[in-house]
């Protein structure tokens, strides 16, 4: 009897002390092996031209990054906007005196109605709305996020955000649905780059935004581990001295993917966004800094990059800007 109350007590003490160490839950990034199973980054834009009247138009184009855990779950977001207007003067457009987005702005740039709604709140910053949404939304799938009830645009589930979200769950969701995997580890952060331009081959008749987007993951010593980009060209026409452009939405190039057409003309036969990824590989392990000495011909070309031959000048700036950002 005394041996078996000594073995019952011998088993309550092992268990009691098992009991009393830290628990860790396994982090959501394993697959069940002795290494962590890689996250994904992904990177989705929505953008539009509206007409406002025969003499203006506005280009806006919101542009979310995501990073995801193994379960398809948001680890962090970015969102930035760029949105401008472009106006005829004699018949001829304008130069736009102001391309930088509402997230370069920062606590410059107040909402206006046509961000929150008449009746929104257009007294804090743009930038702390949308890292309100960014919170809200890391934890879920871009389905999800999909879900999220919103009404006029709106959703009075998110404390602090009172901006009109529509766009932004959908750049999100496309975000979530495009994520690759790159480098990408736990810890990595997370940046994102949008510049626009008046394009080079733009004529009176025929005034051409280009937007260029980047979004790269980068580890503790400030090298790249993820990167994607995308573009796109926000082409209107004149005639008459109004403009005929038709309110719509814009595709990027990758939105396009092989009906974008360059593989028809390439010397290589790649399309534009498999010389996109071949820049992206060739970024992979560089630091900012590093990338931005990549040496390039008068015509934005290099050698450099296997499996790319187009014009990378606009895309390495924007590339750079996004992986030196503070």
């Amino acid at each position: 009897m005394k041996k078996t109350m000594v073995w019952l007590c011998s088993a309550l003490l092992l268990l009691s002390l098992s009991g009393c160490g830290e628990t860790k839950p396994e982090p959501d990034d394993s697959d069940g092996g002795s290494e962590p199973a890689q996250r994904t980054l992904g990177m989705g834009a929505v953008s539009t031209n509206t007409m406002h009247g025969t003499d203006r138009t506005r280009v806006k184009t919101t542009v979310a990054a995501v990073i995801l855990d193994t379960r398809g779950r948001i680890v962090e977001c970015e969102i930035d906007e760029l949105d401008f207007m472009v106006t005829l003067t004699d018949g001829v457009a304008a130069e736009v005196p102001d391309l930088t987005t509402k997230g370069e702005k920062g606590d410059r740039y107040q909402p206006t109605t046509e961000d929150a709604g008449e009746a929104g709140d257009t007294a804090t910053p743009w930038h702390q709305q949308v890292e309100e949404f960014c919170d809200f939304v890391e934890g879920k799938t871009g389905a999800e996020v999909s879900a999220l009830a919103a009404t006029d645009g709106k959703s009075p589930q998110i404390d602090g955000c009172d901006l009109i979200l529509t766009d932004f769950i959908l750049a999100v969701r496309k975000a979530a649905d495009n994520a690759t995997a790159h480098n990408v580890g736990a810890g990595n952060d997370l940046s994102l780059a949008v510049s626009a331009a008046r394009a080079e081959t733009a004529t009176d008749q025929k005034p051409q935004y280009d937007v260029e987007m980047a979004a790269v993951t980068l580890d503790s010593g400030d090298r790249i581990t993820g990167c994607v980009t995308d573009s796109l060209q926000a082409k209107l026409t004149i005639a008459d001295r109004a403009f005929t452009t038709v309110s719509g939405g814009i595709d990027t190039k990758r939105d396009k993917g092989d009906a974008y057409g360059m593989k028809s003309a390439s010397g290589i036969q790649r399309e534009w966004y498999e010389q996109a990824d071949a820049f992206a590989v060739y970024a992979r392990g560089k630091t900012g800094a590093e990338l931005a000495r990549l040496a390039l011909g008068d015509d934005g070309k290099t050698d450099a990059i296997a499996g790319c031959t187009i014009d990378v000048s606009r895309m390495l700036r924007n590339t750079v800007k996004a992986a030196t950002e503070d």
